[in-house]
């Protein structure tokens, strides 16, 4: 009896042998990593709840936690939040691409465009939001936005689409040196003091003075096919992305002054708290941005395929965030689900190749809570602030290499996580046999 109680105790605290990684077993075909900016899992739950059906998030087989603290303390904001997930290195709210101690750090889109991969920005936002932003853009003060146009301008990926086209027309009209900002002097974590002259200025040391004397959108010409009309793109029959109906591959589409609208528009919000209808927006161009989201990242993502090289996508979905602030549950769910749309079409999109799928936030926003409510019909539910909260946020995740983002870590660790994914990389032999999965494809016309 002994000898088998014996025998039971050290099988028992046997260390089980550890499962192969999938993605070294299988080829990658790129990444896409999607951001619900502020989406919280009382968000996910009560639009779970609401629909009356499992979201296209909860089909995802592995779902871990991260916990998303940045130097300034236990509550993040988007910058420091994608610059953490982006590069590894927390940093402080509102900096950029630059770690606590004022370096530039490398993103992984930068170190995916290094590798020769392709790459891909999608928001609903303005894309020199902070995390659009995140993807190429140091800088120490999220709110300049013209100095984040110059840089996106300077060093862009591929494939940009969003708001913000003021940002660059604006310098184009003439400005000849990139702008100027004031900075603040911070802390580090080891308490020794930053002067603003140490300070990495506007982000654009790296650009040669040629380059610098260029508008950004005169750089952007010179290597992209520019678009800045939503109706045109949108009601385009191309199944990829294309300009006046030829297919492209290098695409910079601005298409609203500064941030696409609602899925419903600006008219479709509850005024804010201080009575502002647009909430300090104002916009009426375009009027709605129903689908949308959908429709560029299925374009995206086919372009990218077509290309037959390894891409590296993000796709934000930036006003779930807008909602929380407000403390609007109709406008934050109203974004969710249209954020689980475009989930459910490009996991749709890429059946058939080897792609990790990464969904997760940058930070809960407004501490909501659901208080009553039966499964199917509109919840009862609270909000405890305008703001972030420090709660750790959900990660789902699909595709070659998700085991790795189960349990709970830090949100610097999904940097190291996707790019050993990265370093793993070998091209998959059937995408080149059939680039793009053209042969299954179905026609974005008939699915709008």
């Amino acid at each position: 009896m002994t000898s088998l109680v014996l025998t039971f105790w050290i099988v028992a605290c046997e260390k089980p042998s550890e499962p192969a990684l999938s993605y070294e077993n299988q080829e990658v075909d790129g990444i896409i990593l999607i951001v619900g900016d502020g989406m919280g899992l009382s968000f996910i739950t009560q639009a779970s709840l609401e629909k009356g059906a499992p979201l296209a998030l909860e089909a995802m087989p592995v779902v871990g936690l991260q916990r998303t603290a940045s130097l300034d303390g236990s509550v993040t904001d988007s910058a420091a939040g994608i610059t953490a997930m982006l590069t590894g290195h927390k940093t402080f709210n509102g900096w950029i691409g630059i770690d606590g101690k004022g370096n530039h750090v490398r993103t992984i889109f930068e170190e995916a465009k290094q590798r020769g991969w392709h790459t891909a920005i999608i928001s609903t936002s303005s894309v020199t939001h902070a995390t659009p932003a995140g993807a190429f853009v140091h800088i120490v003060d999220r709110k300049q936005d013209e100095a984040i146009a110059w840089q996106l301008a300077h060093n862009p990926p591929d494939i940009l689409i969003g708001g913000g086209r003021k940002f660059f027309q604006g310098l184009a009209a003439g400005d000849s040196k990139p702008p100027n900002t004031d900075y603040n002097s911070r802390q580090t974590s080891e308490s020794e003091s930053l002067r603003p002259d140490d300070l990495p200025g506007n982000g654009l040391d790296h650009i040669s003075d040629p380059e610098k004397k260029r508008a950004p959108l005169d750089s952007l010409r010179g290597t992209h096919f520019l678009e800045f009309s939503y109706e045109d793109f949108m009601e385009s029959d191309c199944d990829s992305l294309c300009v006046d109906g030829e297919s492209v591959d290098r695409l910079i589409a601005l298409l609203a002054e500064d941030h696409l609208p609602p899925v419903d528009g600006w008219n479709s919000l509850k005024p804010s708290e201080d009575g502002k209808k647009y909430d300090g927006a104002g916009f009426d161009d375009p009027p709605t941005r129903e689908g949308f989201l959908k429709l560029a990242s299925v374009r995206t993502v086919r372009t990218l395929l077509d290309s037959g090289e390894p891409f590296l996508m993000l796709v934000e979905g930036s006003q779930i965030d807008w909602g929380g602030h407000r403390n609007d549950i109709r406008y934050a769910l109203k974004e969710l689900y249209d954020l689980d749309e475009t989930l459910h079409a490009l996991r749709q999109e890429v059946r058939g190749h080897n792609i990790l799928i990464v969904v997760t936030a940058d930070h809960e926003t407004g501490g909501h809570a659901i208080l009553n409510g039966k499964p199917g019909q509109t919840q009862q539910s609270a909000f405890l602030t305008n703001y972030h909260t420090a709660v750790m946020v959900p990660v789902f995740a699909a595709g070659p290499g998700s085991e790795q983002f189960t349990g709970t870590y830090e949100n610097t660790d999904l940097h190291q996580k996707m790019l050993a994914v990265m370093n793993a990389f070998s091209l998959s032999s059937s995408r080149i046999a059939d680039p793009g999965g053209k042969q299954n494809r179905t026609r974005l016309s008939e699915s709008r």
